[in-house]
């Protein structure tokens, strides 16, 4: 009698054990070991007793996260604290999943890694601290007392990179844009997920996903662990004019004449920065922040698209030159 309860008794701690190991071929050329990695996935487990129930009913989702792993080559040391597994569940009629995530460091570290950035660091700035903004190649003035309980709600935050020709790209985002990305997360909405724990951590992580677009130097690693965060994970940082009710809705751009001088010189200046960055969707996020009419911003989409194409044809014309 005992010896057949025992044996069903093993049976789901056999079953993530398994999923764990099965997984052991997608780490080859992702620059872990994995028994190392094996290890600090046994030890999250062993040390979050929901995480190991959840793992236990669905092993397939730990599976996927050690897949994901590998995928984006970030350690699950907790000392580096880059990235995770965790339990979640985005909707509430749906069982929990093991997932991976990935800190807005973990971002940071990819970019450091794959030389896009020589370092990056984020910062959220409070109603009660001084700050000065300067543009995006220029590192702002940003005074406060980190020390202090007091400095009120946040404002907004920015991510300031310096790029490997040591030039710095910094990329500010309002409290108003962060709620955006907050509200378009499907976890959010059922009162669920790292939006209603972590606050301060996703806001810190959107302002870094949106800088990402600008660096220089896009890598599978990056695209990936975007993509796990946004749509696997939930998370609501899609490309916003993808998610906004204004998608399908704005009106044929307007001639030029059409549109305010101040309108038309932001709009060069976006585009300008798009082109030098190859960096348009990018560019396409911060117009829809930035400009609210919906007249003047489809004569923004419309001259980022020319651009882009012209982009594209130099860049096109350019490869057949080579060859």
């Amino acid at each position: 009698m005992n010896q057949p309860q025992n044996q069903v008794a093993q049976k789901p701690t056999n079953q993530w054990h398994q999923a764990i190991e099965s997984a052991k071929d997608k780490f080859s050329g992702s620059g872990l070991d994995f028994f190392q990695e094996q290890i600090f996935a046994t030890q999250l487990l062993m040390n979050n007793s929901y995480l190991l129930d959840v793992a236990k009913k669905n092993p397939s989702s730990l599976r996927l996260a050690m897949y994901n792993v590998a995928a984006v080559g970030l350690t699950l040391n907790p000392n580096q604290g880059l990235a995770y597994l965790v339990p979640r569940r985005l909707r509430k009629n749906e069982d929990p999943k093991v997932m991976l995530d990935i800190s807005y460091r973990g971002l940071i570290t990819i970019g450091v890694e794959t030389g896009a950035i020589r370092w990056a660091k984020a910062e959220l700035v409070y109603e009660k601290d001084q700050f000065t903004y300067k543009g995006p190649a220029e590192k702002p003035d940003h005074f406060c007392d980190p020390f202090s309980t007091e400095r009120g709600a946040v404002r907004g935050g920015y991510c300031i990179a310096e790029l490997p020709s040591g030039g710095v790209l910094v990329e500010p985002m309002s409290k108003a844009d962060m709620d955006k990305i907050r509200d378009v997360s499907e976890a959010f909405k059922k009162g669920l997920g790292p939006w209603v724990d972590w606050e301060d951590q996703m806001q810190l992580k959107s302002v870094v996903k949106r800088a990402s677009k600008w660096w220089p130097k896009s890598t599978p690693r990056l695209a990936k662990a975007l993509q796990i965060l946004n749509e696997e994970n939930g998370e609501g940082l899609a490309v916003l004019s993808k998610d906004m009710a204004t998608v399908g809705m704005l009106p044929p751009p307007p001639s030029r004449d059409e549109v305010p001088l101040t309108v038309q010189n932001t709009v060069k200046q976006l585009v300008d920065r798009a082109v030098k960055q190859n960096a348009f969707e990018a560019c396409r996020e911060l117009m829809e922040s930035r400009i609210k009419n919906p007249a003047e911003l489809s004569f923004a989409y419309s001259e980022l698209d020319k651009a882009k194409a012209e982009s594209e044809a130099k860049m096109h014309e350019q490869k057949i030159v080579n060859a």
